[in-house]
């Protein structure tokens, strides 16, 4: 009876963490749909369109002035984020301009105050009530979760939450407004378009980058006018990250989904492939978010920062954060590690805080104790690399057979914790490795097309990528750079019915 029990209790917890974690996410905010194609088209124009009649129209006066037309051309891209978003949830964008009148206040406070302690107090407070309204809006279903698992019959009295889109994302750039304001990094800024604009700005404002606001802001204060090259820059970076997603990604997700839906039901060798293909396809799915991103902006002629290069490459622990999701990790060195004292403390102090800032990344990443673990493990992949290699010097010349024994370990270590980051519980983690030893192989097509997939994507990833592919696309004829983008296009086409969402939007 007890365990009948504990299975319905699970069952209702797994019930209720779909209820709290559903969230409805319209085309239109999906960078690879035609209504978002459609928006951004609009937007483009109306914004070069406002450049082109204030340069014409400034000699005749000077209210038409360049900063006037620029002003114009910034409240064309906050009005497209806010419909941007508004094509999710209209109610919502009350909660983003909080959030951004929340960081506008603080940041006036704090330039108005000399005296730092005060500083602090107002910083204090801003970035509280913006982590106490993630909190509630991301982790209260997290702890009512975990009650429901206790007892399910206190599910009925507990209301559902709708998780806002990019909470994870804008909650972050107001607290790096308030913080770089405090720190002297960035000025107050009195204009709250300026503000408003960098935390709702639409190329990022669902999955990132992550951008300071001593990166974001500068670029307020005079027009942007992107040069050839940059924009040629920017439509390569657009296709690379159309291919990662919709031709890599979702024919990669496809596999995967089914053999997490069915784990017991899995062979060995069905579920290694399964981690091999998850590894690669939330690589290319958020890596082909974050290309399209900065080539978005970059239109518009903003520079957003670089959020990948090439992770699986890495060699050790600490070489993996430098090279993944780069803005989340330096933001959490710089505005959590850091402050917690870093390595200044000693030995035990740094293993510490680096396990409690990776435990607090896995739970920024959502409210469930598989992320929780995850950020746990990697926090203690980074305590056990800095306690190795604290007395010992690094290696002159370790050769190309110890690069890629390296390489090959910490690629595996990182599959490993994938595993876990995937799962739909706890409980599934030790469903998956038990799996791995039951013999035998399932084929079909959905297998073999996940298999050509992934073994062509750890070539792409460790051969080829290690070129400069950028500058070498960049010098070809402009005839063969149009016949790949029709290309990307056509592949697009063909496989977009498989098109899911993108995975760091639920985050």
């Amino acid at each position: 009876m007890a365990a009948t029990d504990t299975r319905q209790h699970v069952r209702a917890a797994r019930r209720y963490q779909c209820a709290v974690g559903a969230t409805r996410f319209p085309r239109s905010v999906l960078f690879n749909s035609t209504e978002f194609l459609l928006l951004f088209v609009a937007t483009y124009l109306v914004y070069w369109a406002v450049a082109s009649i204030g340069r014409v129209l400034t000699p005749l006066g000077p209210e038409l002035a360049p900063a006037t037309t620029w002003r114009m051309q910034k409240l064309v891209l906050l009005l497209a984020s806010l419909l941007f978003y508004m094509s999710w949830s209209a109610p919502f964008v009350l909660l983003l301009l909080g959030m951004v009148t929340v960081a506008y206040v603080t940041g006036l406070a704090v330039a108005a105050t000399a005296d730092e302690r005060r500083r602090k107090l107002w910083v204090g407070i801003g970035v509280g009530l913006c982590l106490a309204i993630l909190a509630y809006f991301k982790y209260r279903g997290f702890f009512v979760q975990t009650l429901v698992a206790l007892s399910p019959d206190l599910r009925r009295g507990l209301g559902e939450i709708v998780l806002p889109l990019g909470i994870s994302f804008y909650t972050f750039h107001a607290i790096s407004y308030m913080v770089d304001v405090q720190r002297g990094a960035v000025g107050a800024h009195r204009n709250f378009l300026d503000v408003a604009l960098y935390l709702a700005f639409f190329p990022q404002l669902i999955a990132g980058p992550i951008t300071r606001a001593s990166q974001f802001l500068p670029q307020l204060a005079a027009p942007r006018r992107p040069s050839a090259d940059v924009v040629e820059r920017a439509l390569m970076l657009i296709a690379l990250g159309f291919f990662k997603k919709v031709v890599c990604a979702d024919v990669l997700g496809e596999y995967v989904d089914q053999v997490f839906r069915t784990l017991d039901g899995q062979r060995g060798l069905n579920l290694l492939l399964a981690a091999y293909a998850y590894a690669f396809q939330i690589y290319f799915d958020f890596s082909g978010y974050s290309d399209m991103a900065i080539g978005l902006a970059a239109l518009f002629g903003f520079v957003l920062p670089i959020n990948f290069r090439l992770p699986y490459l890495a060699r050790d622990p600490s070489d993996f954060w430098r090279r993944w999701h780069i803005s989340l990790s330096s933001w959490l060195r710089d505005y959590l590690y850091v402050p917690l004292g870093g390595n200044r403390r000693g030995r035990v102090r740094t293993y510490v805080n680096l396990t409690v800032t990776m435990l607090l990344g896995g739970l920024w990443h959502g409210p469930a104790w598989t992320y929780v673990v995850w950020g746990g493990y990697h926090g203690a992949l980074l305590a056990a690399h800095r306690w190795w290699t604290s007395d010992r010097p690094p290696p002159v010349d370790e050769g190309r057979a110890g690069l890629f024994l390296r390489r090959f370990v910490m690629f595996h270590l990182v599959t490993l914790g994938w595993v876990i980051f995937r799962a739909p519980t706890l409980s599934d983690v030790p469903r998956f490795f038990n799996g791995l030893w039951r013999p035998g192989l399932q084929t079909g097509p959905l297998f073999w097309r996940a298999f050509i997939w992934t073994m062509l994507a750890f070539v792409v990833h460790h051969v080829v990528a290690e070129r400069p592919f950028a500058r070498r696309f960049l010098d070809l004829p402009p005839i063969v750079q149009a016949a790949s983008y029709v290309a990307v296009a056509v592949l697009v086409f063909v496989f977009s019915p498989v098109t899911q969402r993108f995975i760091y939007f639920q985050f």
